[in-house]
């Protein structure tokens, strides 16, 4: 009966134990990347966390940090939304770095990691609130690239139409017509890429600051007259 007892409270034992260990997940540093790893039903071991939704999938998959980007070797997590709002603080960091350098190669990572930070289920409600904010400011510089790209598309394309307009094609005639209106849209779009980037660049404003009205004519020539007297 003793011996019965005892083998029946390992047992229990290590039932709580592999559950625990199901439970918890871990950031792994490990070759220059950064994986989710999760517990099994057994009271030690861990393997690469996977999910079915493919919508998840994307968020939990390994990932290569920044090479200026310090990350602890292993952090671990008594459940999903401590892993999560973990992530979201090193995407939304690296994010914020790569925003301010204003580099193309660099905006474009920055959206990457905005993306995966966007699908992590279980941010904070000030998490949620922070990505918004950071859309906001990555939507700014995105939309710069979006004009510059489309101004360089209308260009291409222009000069399609001008080789098309000049020859004997049966096109010419139509080619033509739009190649007007695409000159105006080349314009049009080259000048608001150009106002998005010295609005950027510009320094902050002080108008606030306004000097003092000089005084009216007549106050000036009764101060004077006064001063006579």
């Amino acid at each position: 009966m003793l011996t019965l007892a005892v083998l029946i409270l390992l047992g229990v034992v290590a039932w709580l134990l592999a559950e625990r260990n199901a439970r918890y997940f871990a950031l792994i540093y490990e070759d220059g990347m950064l994986s989710v790893k999760k517990g099994i039903l057994f009271p030690v071991g861990r393997t690469s966390f996977k999910t079915d939704d493919p919508a998840f999938a994307q968020a939990y998959a390994p990932l290569k940090p920044p090479p200026s980007a310090k990350v602890i070797e292993e952090r671990t997590f008594d459940d999903r939304a401590g892993l999560d709002q973990a992530l979201y603080e090193l995407l939304a960091r690296w994010a914020r770095e790569d925003i301010a350098t204003e580099q193309p190669e660099a905006m474009e990572r920055a959206l990457s990691w905005i993306a995966r930070a966007d699908k992590l289920p279980n941010i904070s409600a000030v998490q949620r609130e922070d990505l918004r904010n950071l859309r906001a400011e990555s939507g700014y510089f995105e939309a710069r690239q979006l004009l510059d790209r489309s101004a360089d598309a209308l260009r291409q394309a222009r000069e399609r139409l001008r080789l098309t307009a000049a020859s004997s094609s049966p096109h010419a005639g139509d080619a033509s017509d739009v190649l007007r209106q695409v000159d105006l849209m080349v314009d049009e779009v080259s000048r608001a890429a150009r106002l998005l980037a010295s609005e950027s660049t510009r320094p902050p404003d002080t108008a606030g600051a306004q000097p003092p009205a000089a005084p009216e004519p007549g106050a000036a020539a009764a101060t004077a007259g006064g001063g006579a007297q």
